[in-house]
């Protein structure tokens, strides 16, 4: 299983279309193949910050998602609203887990 981390810095003037998007998107994600959780969770601190958390049964299925046009569409619009880069981070269990 893959964990992914998204990192996402959100311009001040987009916060709340991006948890509207979000809201409204967040089962079409969780119906592609491979993927069975989605948390989107914001900052306390500082309320641009998003994470996104996303369990993944695989890369191969994290890579068909991200490579579908659903996941283009989305990403074009979110795009947009970026005060920063995004960071990514795609994450297993250790051995010692």
């Amino acid at each position: 299983m893959i964990i992914r981390f998204v990192k996402l810095e959100i311009q001040k003037e987009h916060i709340e279309d991006f948890k509207i998007l979000t809201k409204n998107e967040k089962a079409d994600i969780l119906a592609f193949e491979g993927c069975s959780h989605l948390q989107v969770l914001q900052d306390q601190n500082n309320p641009s910050i998003f994470f996104t958390v996303s369990h993944w049964e695989s890369e191969s299925a994290l890579n068909i998602y991200r490579e579908s046009d659903f996941f283009r569409g989305n990403w074009s619009q979110v795009k947009q609203w970026f005060a920063n880069k995004p960071e990514a981070w795609s994450l297993g269990k250790s051995d010692n887990s």
